[in-house]
């Protein structure tokens, strides 16, 4: 979830719950109630023993027949006598026939050759055709048959065309399909998610009063559309100064992710290039309608649900300003996996913890360095070893993705008290690396750092080049 930073503020930062929900439960959790819908199994119709074989089958074996009463072999209408060895009667639980006239049950066509007469059928290898045919037949022997889509009825013979051709509209279909598509499409912008759990949970916190930024104010969609472009710039900042390999970036990865950076360092660089990929999807034709707009009184900028396959972002509206938005939309884009008409995969970053400058003081450490970016200050002085619990807890009473987070590093069951993981975290200098690197206020704050020494890096060539001219 986005972190609203005012600076000069003393107020503690509350987060959103849902936002740090992780995919499995301590003991003792209570499951949220956004999961798939149960599924309820509808047992097929009970269609065996549909075949009938006639007695004067020139079978050399000897074959016992026992028939069933879901489907008999009945009279044929006289005009249909040539199909009377394959008639059966149609069970009441047969499927109804398809646009092509074929009933499918168990990868078998049946088609009605009268009211309540049925036939096996089965395609010939000629795009079309089929013929009469009997389960014991390893090939199709019976007669062809023609369905008339007037009476829905198959017969021996082909259907008569209509007795007044002119009156028929010449229909390009393949055209028609597009068409339809092409306006399903313009007029569908909106993601198909509306008024689901997602958005039940987030009008909770307040009044949802926008979905997609043509419901926005076209100030507020400006305002938008520019932090996207920030957001855009500090991951493509970011991916340059990684390149380039300054000697500054060994500091700025060990204010980040500690003194085995190293590690980790991969997984950054990956995050980075997942997230600018992102940020241009939210500003392409499919991200307008992933902006939802809310009016709360939660002090957080902007969240989102990691279990939300639309990907959108609900943004508070009272933090609409230019400069206060792009970290937490670059945070909440740091959570995302697969989103629906997406082609990005996102890092799929966790809150273990946050990053706050205000907070500083309820660290176990005497002073925070001060850096142009003060998220950085505050990471350094918890990769050092110096996250508390009281720190933890100025954000949220919610510590489930952190407690698990260690356990699962270390291998250790689910059963540690909040004190018990800060001590094992601060502990242990590798598991500090591992969950910053997966910490989604982590990622940020550090492509901000890096976007920082990328422009001083740029801005100083350029002087340079001045002076030797």
């Amino acid at each position: 979830m986005g972190i609203v930073r005012k600076p000069g503020s003393t107020s503690s930062t509350l987060r959103h719950s849902t936002d740090t929900t992780p995919t499995r439960k301590r003991a003792g959790s209570t499951p949220s109630g956004d999961g798939a819908p149960v599924k309820i199994h509808r047992p097929d119709a009970d269609l065996s023993g549909m075949e009938a074989v006639s007695p004067a089958d020139p079978s050399p074996s000897v074959i016992m027949i026992t028939p069933l009463h879901s489907a008999q072999v009945t009279p044929l209408h006289p005009t249909i006598k040539t199909l009377e060895r394959y008639s059966l009667r149609a069970p009441a639980n047969l499927p109804a026939a398809n646009a092509q006239g074929l009933r499918v049950f168990k990868n078998r066509n049946y088609v009605d050759i009268a009211p309540g007469e049925i036939v096996l059928v089965r395609e010939t290898g000629i795009a079309g055709e089929y013929r009469a045919a009997l389960a014991s037949e390893s090939a199709a022997l019976g007669p062809a048959l023609f369905f008339d889509p007037r009476s829905k009825i198959w017969g021996l013979e082909r259907p008569r065309p209509l007795p007044d051709p002119g009156t028929v509209i010449d229909i390009d279909r393949d055209q028609l399909i597009r068409d339809v598509r092409k306006d399903y499409a313009q007029k569908n912008r909106v993601h198909t998610g509306n008024d689901d759990s997602f958005e039940y949970t987030a009008a909770q916190e307040g009044t949802l009063v926008a979905r997609g930024l043509k419901q926005f104010s076209p100030e507020q969609a400006a305002i938008i559309r520019s932090e996207l472009k920030a957001v855009e710039g500090i991951f493509a900042d970011a991916g340059h100064a990684i390149a380039l390999k300054y000697r500054d970036a060994d500091a700025v990865y060990e204010s980040f992710f500690g003194a085995e950076h190293s590690s980790v360092t991969q997984r950054f660089a990956d995050s980075v290039a997942r997230g600018l990929v992102l940020s241009k999807e939210y500003q392409g034709s499919w991200g307008d309608e992933k902006f939802l707009g809310v009016d709360t009184d939660s002090n957080s900028a902007a969240w989102m649900y990691k279990r939300d396959f639309h990907g959108r972002l609900f943004i508070n509206r009272k933090y609409m300003k230019r400069g206060v938005l792009s970290l937490s939309l670059g945070h909440e884009m740091l959570h995302t996996n697969r989103i629906d008409r997406f082609q990005a995969i996102g890092p799929n970053a966790a809150d273990y913890f946050y990053l706050d400058g205000r907070l500083g003081r309820l660290l176990d450490c005497d002073s925070l360095t001060v850096y142009d970016d003060p998220e950085r200050g505050v990471s350094e002085a918890i990769m050092r070893g110096g996250l508390t619990v009281d720190y933890l807890r100025s954000f949220s009473d919610e510590h489930d993705a952190f407690l698990i987070g260690v356990s699962d590093y270390l291998g250790i069951g689910d059963d540690l008290d909040l004190q018990a993981a800060v001590d094992l975290f601060n502990a242990n200098p590798k598991l500090r690396a591992h969950l910053a690197a997966n910490n989604a206020d982590s990622l940020i704050c550090a492509a901000k750092s890096m976007q920082t020494l990328h422009e001083n890096k740029t801005e100083y060539a350029w002087l340079d080049s001045l002076i030797e001219d």
